[in-house]
């Protein structure tokens, strides 16, 4: 077997038994009438096995069914001296939008990105513009040219390998059950809305 198939075997193996029990668990084939599933008959009196208790929460499908929990980081803070450290956690919800100070449609839709951050940014929000494959003086320029109130970070490889990279600019949500609500992979002005209701929707619950 080529040694690049067998890399891919061992990864995508290795990623199912990660995310495998955050995933919908396979449905059981219908017992027969007075049967286990082992095929045994069952004693008169007897008593089915107890339904585990399904998780607290919605469950939040992405990727093929996996439920994905949001990623922790930990990041410098643009103007501050000093690192963010971010945990979802339950009954929060997030935001996170990426950026550049050099991409052209992030300077363009800037205006509408800081109208959904002071929107949504509160006690029970946590709103970060995260700046990614930016120099740290270029994303203080740019903080400070658009008055950003809200908390910048500068991306590092551990959080950029975190969300996929993506592509400039996206948005991703994070639900209030620590979960992966939504993402928007680079957004122009017509998907604002969608993001709007999304979050609408998150931050409702």
């Amino acid at each position: 077997m080529p040694r690049h198939l067998l890399l891919l075997l061992l990864t995508l193996a290795r990623v199912t038994a990660a995310y495998g029990s955050e995933g919908e668990a396979p449905a059981k084939k219908p017992e027969a009438h007075g049967k286990t599933e082992g095929g045994h008959e069952k004693k008169e009196g007897g008593e089915a096995p107890a339904t585990p208790p399904a998780p607290s929460g919605p469950k939040r499908e992405y990727n093929a069914g996996k439920v994905l929990p949001f990623p922790s980081f930990t990041a410098d803070a643009i103007g501050l001296q000093q690192s963010i450290e971010f945990k979802p956690k339950k009954g929060r919800a997030a935001m996170l939008i990426f950026v550049a100070s050099w991409s052209e449609t992030c300077q363009v839709l800037m205006p509408e990105f800081k109208q959904l951050a002071r929107k949504y940014a509160s006690e029970s929000t946590d709103v970060y513009f995260v700046f990614a494959h930016d120099t740290k003086q270029d994303a203080e320029g740019f903080v400070k040219e658009h008055k950003l109130t809200q908390t910048s970070i500068m991306a590092n490889v551990d959080l950029l390998i975190s969300f996929k990279n993506p592509e400039l600019p996206s948005i991703y949500i994070a639900d209030r059950w620590t979960y992966l609500a939504d993402r928007f992979i680079n957004v122009k002005k017509s998907d604002l809305d969608a993001v709007d209701a999304a979050m609408g929707k998150i931050t409702a619950l």
